[in-house]
């Protein structure tokens, strides 16, 4: 017959100062091990969604990002030559492709009342980028075509200030061209939600530019892209390419080596967790010898100790691994789960929102248990392998 939980429990609360002290360490554990999985989580999804095989992102040769790179007009007609590679819209008949502008505006974050900015994505497009870009969708109107209007990715709306319907953004040089925000638009959860959308003529005027910053096109089914990708970056056309989850996925190489950091520094703290919780079972091991004993008397065998001692570790964690998780969750909702990252290459910001799913609740707790269990085995082997005798003699 195995000891009850009531034993167990009672265990806990005679030092309480102890578990409460490595409760609260497991709480702080597996509270940031929640927000970074929900961080990751959020991250991948916006990513996955901007991940379509199908789609190339064609820049100036030796171009790394949108920002750096310019594509004349010249340039931009020699692909026409992929008249097998590139789709073709069946409502016009014109190739899907899509030529865009982009530039930064700096708007205040709702997030903390403006006190602080952030650069925010403006693109220039086309009616084919709406094409292109399968997963947008218009909520809203469409900006007029020679009117000075934009429409805003539901993200950006979200976390900065001032993109309300309505609302008028400064921009083109010194932010002497005022845009009406006319609509929003989705982008499943997109990094393309992040941005600020208009004409490109219009946008190409205000800042004076005379040439893309990139071009989006649509593959064929049958085409394969890595083939694509060779002729584009051949002596014929001399451009660079990527499909669109090669390029966003390198443009958010500076969020990777910030996970690697909080992941490192959450591996640290796991570990200081099972020193706790190592600790705390070795002193209730240490004070209850002549207990065990009197247990071993009376039939409980060295397997009923060592699965006693694990309990109450698994209750240890499973306790801080609640009271971590209400405390991540209260955190999000108290302080808002809107998240932006800047992007070293392209000079703006990726937002996103964190939730804490019943998924990353599970792993939280589920992992801190594991680290639990192996914290607790030496001491609950110790227990296990009470002497009767020797333990009476020495209580």
């Amino acid at each position: 017959m195995a000891l009850p939980l009531s034993y167990n429990w009672r265990n806990l609360l005679i030092r309480r100062t102890t578990t409460v002290l490595t409760v609260l360490v497991i709480a702080v554990v597996v509270g940031v091990f929640s927000w970074m999985l929900g961080f990751r989580g959020a991250l991948s999804r916006s990513l996955s969604v901007a991940g379509d095989p199908r789609t190339l992102i064609v820049l100036r040769q030796a171009s790394t990002s949108e920002t750096n790179s310019a594509i004349p007009p010249d340039d931009y007609n020699k692909l026409t030559q992929l008249n097998e590679e590139i789709a073709v819209d069946p409502r016009t008949g014109e190739q899907l492709k899509s030529p865009e502008m982009i530039v930064q505006v700096s708007l205040p974050r709702r997030r903390d009342n403006g006190a602080t900015n952030a650069n925010v994505a403006v693109r220039g497009v086309t009616d084919a980028a709406f094409s292109v870009h399968r997963n947008v969708r218009l909520l809203g109107a469409k900006p007029t075509d020679g009117a000075m209007e934009v429409i805003v990715g539901v993200q950006a709306a979200k976390q900065f200030a001032g993109l309300e319907i309505g609302d008028t953004i400064n921009l083109g040089y010194g932010g002497n061209r005022g845009y009406r925000v006319v609509g929003y638009f989705s982008a499943d959860g997109g990094p393309l939600e992040s941005e600020i959308w208009g004409p490109a003529t219009m946008l190409m005027n205000a800042y004076m530019r005379n040439a893309y910053s990139s071009v989006a096109l649509r593959l064929n089914d049958n085409v394969d892209p890595a083939a694509a990708i060779r002729r584009i970056e051949g002596p014929g056309i001399e451009l660079t390419a990527r499909t669109e989850g090669e390029y966003w996925l390198e443009q958010t190489k500076n969020i990777g080596m910030y996970l690697m950091i909080v992941t490192f520094l959450v591996g640290v703290m796991c570990v200081a967790a099972a020193f706790s919780i190592a600790n705390t079972m070795f002193a209730s091991v240490a004070g209850r010898t002549r207990e065990f004993a009197m247990l071993r008397t009376i039939g409980f065998t060295g397997r009923h100790l060592l699965t006693s001692v694990m309990i109450e570790s698994l209750l240890l964690c499973m306790l801080g691994g609640a009271i971590g998780c209400l405390a991540c969750g209260a955190w999000l909702a108290l302080v808002g789960n809107t998240k932006d990252m800047f992007g070293q290459s392209t000079f703006t910001t990726l937002a996103f929102e964190i939730h804490l799913t019943p998924l990353i609740v599970g792993i939280a707790i589920g992992a801190i248990c594991l680290v639990g269990l192996g914290g607790a085995i030496v001491p609950a082997r110790r227990a296990a392998r009470t002497q009767v005798v020797t333990a009476l003699r020495e209580a």
